[in-house]
């Protein structure tokens, strides 16, 4: 399970990392737009995210089944020491008893001595049956625990990678905005739009984001008024890109989801006793 998980952790490391590098340039200079041939898009790269969040679920999915499993057989295998347990006790108290018997026939009852060996070779049986019940039931305690720690180290990773590709969406979605804001113009004028939308891109509207993807509402877009159109009205739930500055006032907004639904999070299971 470990293994697994780390493998889809490396692809979510490498994926974010390139759309990473690959935002930051095209913030920088424009005239990187151009993407070699056989490199990703970032919607490749922010679909590569999506697959590998949904690999990690199914991990869950297959490790919770596992548990499951596990923790029955734990519960047999206990059943059967307890049951084990009471039967070593009882033939334990039946072999005191003849053991009394034989002593006070001082040994001259042949039957009773007889009958003395073959309880104390069944208490013998009985006790072997339950080492060997003890060492599994151990054994699959032991097993469980490992279980229940790849699952919360798989849980974790799984909160992360759903985090790191929240973030990288908002990373690719942010460039997507500088890029078709700042479209056209000599390099001072570029470098003056970039800066300018950069900043309308604050923390709180990169929280209104992730809150639109965390609660699997659509994602915020960017749209542009028609030039024909005079005092455009927002939508509901829309804000203007940045109304102060002469690139994108009264031209450019950004239409995020409804602010009063919850974000969704992973209910996450108490972790019972073994």
């Amino acid at each position: 399970m470990q293994i697994v998980t780390h493998g889809v952790a490396l692809v979510l490391g490498a994926v974010i990392g390139v759309l990473g590098a690959q935002a930051v340039e095209y913030m920088r200079d424009p005239d990187t737009l151009a993407r070699p041939e056989g490199s990703m898009s970032r919607a490749e790269l922010i679909r590569k995210l999506d697959d590998a969040e949904q690999k990690y679920a199914a991990l869950l999915a297959e490790n919770a089944k596992q548990d499951e499993a596990q923790r029955s057989e734990l519960e047999s295998a206990s059943a059967k020491v307890a049951d084990l347990e009471g039967q070593v006790g009882k033939k334990g108290d039946e072999v005191k008893v003849l053991e009394l018997k034989v002593k006070k026939a001082k040994g001259q009852s042949a039957a009773l001595k007889k009958e003395l060996e073959a309880k104390q070779a069944e208490l013998t049986e009985l006790q072997v049956q339950l080492t060997e019940a003890q060492a599994e039931q151990e054994r699959l305690r032991e097993d469980l625990t490992i279980s229940k720690e790849e699952t919360r180290s798989a849980r974790e990773e799984t909160r992360v990678s759903k985090g790191e590709t929240v973030d990288a969406q908002w990373v690719g979605f942010k460039a997507e905005v500088v890029l078709s804001v700042c479209e056209k113009g000599n390099r001072k004028r570029m470098e003056t739009c970039r800066e300018e939308v950069g900043a309308s891109l604050s923390s709180t509207r990169a929280a209104r984001f992730k809150q639109c993807v965390g609660s699997r509402q659509a994602q915020p877009r960017l749209v542009r008024v028609d030039d024909k159109e005079k005092n455009p009205e927002l939508p509901r739930w829309s804000e203007w890109l940045n109304e102060e500055s002469k690139f994108t006032e009264k031209k450019w907004y950004v239409v995020f989801c409804d602010p009063t639904l919850p974000e969704s999070n992973m209910q996450e299971p108490e972790d019972e006793e073994l």
